[in-house]
């Protein structure tokens, strides 16, 4: 067992006040704690999203702390909290639970964000920040076969990858982006301008496909949801390794095709 506010500093720590800061200006979502629960915590739980799921199987698991990438979604009509929100406030104060949500903060991470990792298990190299400082490009040492690329994604996100081929056959420089990404104009002119012969993202729309076909830039669409897991299982393995043998840490598997 340890201290609820001795865990919440060293996570405030291992993201760095200066990126929770820089996250706090630029994305609308939370970057920090959304509800302060138990001042004693035996197990942490880890998630992309938070959901009643998700809250149901926390409370199984013994948990009084959560941390997501997406947080508690604070957004109402009229002043009116709809019945899912409803459902998950009343599960999180029945349990005590203080809950952290990291968004931006878990994109942009250069070590332990979504992005750095997805880079890290393609075997290339984090370069230059892309979409405002979201998303990462890299370079391979080698060039790399899309077709072997889409197989390792497949892999890494075990996730069907659908593929938008019509760059180079053989790629040295990708740009990756999780979650979302939907590339609009200025994101392809940007990466036109980096030269990114592969782009890699979680989710798409009708039209994109053909932009970037067009463009001359492949395509991988590997999953929203599928996409963003890495940043908190890290998070998480930083955690376990500082509190080695005081805390329980869990990832809770909450599938979304997405």
């Amino acid at each position: 067992m340890i201290k609820r506010d001795e865990l919440i500093d060293f996570i405030n720590q291992t993201i760095g006040k200066e990126l929770i800061s820089k996250a706090l200006q630029k994305d609308e979502m939370l970057n920090g704690i959304q509800f302060l629960g138990g001042e004693n915590v035996e197990k942490v739980a880890l998630g992309v999203s938070l959901n009643e799921e998700f809250l149901q199987e926390a409370e199984k698991f013994g948990s009084n702390f959560c941390i997501f990438h997406h947080g508690f979604d604070v957004r109402t009509w009229k002043s009116r909290y709809p019945t899912y929100s409803q459902k998950r406030l009343r599960l999180i104060f029945k349990n005590d639970i203080t809950v952290m949500g990291f968004h931006y903060a878990l994109d942009a991470h250069p070590k332990i964000g979504n992005n750095a990792q997805i880079v890290k298990k393609l075997g290339a190299n984090i370069k230059e920040p892309l979409f405002d400082e979201w998303g990462y490009t890299a370079t391979f040492e080698k060039s790399q076969d899309i077709h072997d690329l889409a197989e390792k994604c497949q892999k890494i996100f075990n996730h069907e990858v659908f593929v938008v081929e019509n760059g180079p056959h053989k790629v040295k420089k990708i740009g990756v982006v999780s979650g979302g990404a939907k590339p609009y104009e200025a994101e392809v002119a940007e990466m036109e301008e980096k030269g990114v012969e592969l782009f890699l993202s979680g989710e798409t729309s009708e039209s994109t496909p053909y932009k970037m076909k067009e463009a001359k830039i492949n395509y991988f669409v590997c999953g929203h949801y599928a996409t963003e897991k890495f940043g908190v299982q890290e998070l998480g393995k930083s955690i376990e390794s500082k509190f080695n043998g005081k805390i329980n840490v869990k990832f809770i598997e909450v599938e979304n095709p997405i």
